[in-house]
């Protein structure tokens, strides 16, 4: 009679431990389905893509066939969107942090696209910099790197 009472014990151990696990199952597919679907989208670059103006110059040409770049006809005229090289404009140094773009900044040594935007949206949250040293207060930017970027900027 002992040996049937273990049995009967242990059989219900394991169907509860079985109905947990479902249970544990449904509250986590639950929440995954529940989350709001996340869709990033990369350039050809394999860069992040942006509706930032400073990332794109759009061009309104005459001749249809004057763009070799993506193009959009509409009526006559085609509008021509290619993205902003480091070549197709020549960058000065210093440059100053409250007008340069996020482009300018990537020309920098150890500033990528995600360095160049939170420089910008601390500008932005900021009002403007009123001193070189307020990049320091960017996550990101530690000594060294403020030490390798701080001649090239200005305010």
């Amino acid at each position: 009679m002992v040996d049937t009472e273990k049995e009967n014990k242990k059989a219900s151990t394991f169907i509860l431990m079985g109905i947990s696990l479902v249970i544990l199952g449904l509250v986590i597919g639950f929440i995954t389905l529940s989350q709001p679907k996340i869709s990033v989208e990369t350039d050809e670059t394999g860069y992040l893509s942006t509706t930032d103006d400073s990332y794109t110059d759009e061009t309104v040409v005459e001749d249809e066939n004057a763009a070799n770049s993506n193009h959009t006809q509409s009526s006559d005229k085609t509008v021509t969107t290619t993205a902003k090289t480091t070549t197709s404009k020549a960058v000065s140094y210093p440059l100053n942090l409250n007008t340069c773009t996020a482009v300018e900044l990537m020309t920098i040594d150890m500033i990528g696209q995600t360095r160049a935007n939170a420089i910008i949206a601390y500008r932005d949250y900021l009002g403007g910099y009123t001193s070189v040293e307020q990049l320091r207060n960017i996550s990101g930017i530690g000594e060294s790197v403020y030490a390798a970027i701080e001649p090239y900027v200005t305010v």
